[in-house]
């Protein structure tokens, strides 16, 4: 017996030790190394902050057709894209190749990358390490052959009905906007590199995803490409917000002391002689003011704008780095419109060139767009402070507050009765302005 026990601590007894002392020590190990890694990998993908939510706007921030990521994952309303999802991977990963033999690299790169990409997400991640690889890989490929699909028209089939109907389709793309429906874009990148790609695009994944895109982007493709790059992309989302960015290197600084904030509308601003003018820019956001004048780049409005600029504006807020060019030019768009009088103003300027929906709405637009936020970033501001402090006179304001009303009125009186009147007018308020100054020296 004593022998037979003595035997079991040499044999039984070390290898029991090993499985209940050391592994779990080396799976510790591997657990604080992943911790690690994961803080070196910055979150780019969030949540929508609690406190941008209003009544209904769910709707803006939910996807309705197809879920992208972990967050809206297996949700019954988006099941039915799954097997879309399986179709088109299919179709990609089989092109020119057997799919096999280009699976076994993708999942191989994903496999490497899944600290990084789950560290992409906020917030902890419970799926299960193959489910979440799985999810990742179907959701990249189904993005890469839907772009491809798009770009090259002879890749689509007659049943695919994806492309079927306009309407389902700009649903679908409006889904790929939204902040809380994404994989990171190196993902995106990765995949897009491994699987074959059609002869006819030997183009990079950023120019696909711009085409994909262009209808919901004011810029020419090729201006884009030109001017900036988009291969650091953190999403789709935030690729579609660099190539918002306004074209200017420098704009005015504001003082910081909230005269530059102090907003006036569009009307006010032509009572007191400050015109505002549309202008061709290479962006919507590169507003500027000189000479008395406010030139605003011409506005398409499509029915999915609010959508894209709410999850741009939700994105803004959650990186606190970032200048909030798009918050900024809601702000400014909300101080500028804030009655039918300014919207028709914008019409006639052809500041806004288009609109799908009520005129009447335009009002309302702006002002849900950036109702729930906290502007700590004002891009405008300095060109706000140089707009108000352009230097108009008392006799400046007065005189074109007359000239405006002058305008006003001049289609119900005769042209020659309205001239004799504003002249003596005018005449009055310079005698006036004379005995004013001549009193006050005298005092």
């Amino acid at each position: 017996m004593e022998e037979d026990h003595s035997k079991k601590q040499e044999s039984g007894g070390q290898i029991a030790l090993e499985i209940s002392e050391l592994e779990p020590a080396e799976d510790l190990t591997i657990s604080i190394r992943e911790k690690l890694e994961a803080l070196s990998f910055p979150c780019s993908i969030f949540h929508v902050p609690d406190q941008l939510f209003s009544q209904g706007a769910h709707v803006y921030y939910y996807p309705k057709t197809v879920s992208i990521g972990p967050y809206h994952h297996g949700k019954i309303h988006l099941l039915h894209m799954e097997n879309r999802k399986w179709d088109y991977l299919n179709a990609l990963l089989s092109r020119k190749h057997t799919s096999h033999s280009i699976l076994d690299p993708c999942v191989k790169v994903l496999k490497e990358l899944e600290p990084k990409i789950r560290a992409s997400y906020q917030g902890n991640c419970s799926i299960e390490s193959d489910e979440f690889i799985r999810m990742i890989l179907l959701d990249a490929c189904f993005i890469i052959e839907l772009f491809l699909r798009y770009t090259i028209k002879g890749l689509r089939r007659r049943d695919d009905p994806l492309f079927r109907s306009p309407e389902k389709f700009h649903i679908l793309r409006n889904d790929l906007t939204l902040l809380e429906n994404q994989i990171p874009f190196f993902v995106l990148q990765k995949i897009y590199n491994l699987v074959p790609i059609h002869k006819e695009f030997d183009r990079s994944f950023s120019e696909l995803s711009l085409r994909f895109f262009k209808l919901l982007i004011p810029t020419e493709v090729q201006l884009l490409q030109e001017k900036y790059s988009f291969e650091g992309s953190l999403h789709l989302l935030d690729l579609i917000w660099k190539s918002y960015l306004p074209s200017f290197s420098k704009v005015p600084k504001g003082r910081g002391n909230g005269s530059g904030r102090k907003l006036h509308s569009a009307s006010t601003l032509q009572e007191i002689g400050i015109k505002v003018k549309a202008v061709q820019a290479e962006s919507i956001l590169d507003v500027k003011f000189g000479n008395g004048v406010l030139f605003i780049p011409s506005l398409h409005i499509h029915g999915y704008m609010e959508a894209l600029f709410l999850n741009l504006i939700a994105m803004e807020h959650c990186h606190s780095e970032k200048m909030k060019h798009i918050t900024s030019y809601v702000f400014l768009m909300k101080g500028l419109i804030v009655s039918q009088k300014d919207v028709r103003l914008f019409f006639r300027r052809r500041i806004f060139i288009s609109c799908v929906g009520k005129r009447e709405e335009l009002v309302d637009l702006f002002k849900n767009l950036c109702g729930n936020v906290d502007l700590d970033k004002f891009y405008y501001e300095g060109m706000w402070e140089q707009l108000m402090g352009y230097g108009r006179t008392r006799w400046e304001v007065w005189y074109y507050k007359l000239k405006r009303k002058y305008e006003l009125i001049k289609c119900g009186v005769s042209r020659a009765t309205l001239g004799v009147s504003f002249l003596v007018v005018v005449l009055i308020g310079i005698l006036v302005t004379v005995l004013y100054f001549f009193i006050s020296r005298h005092h």
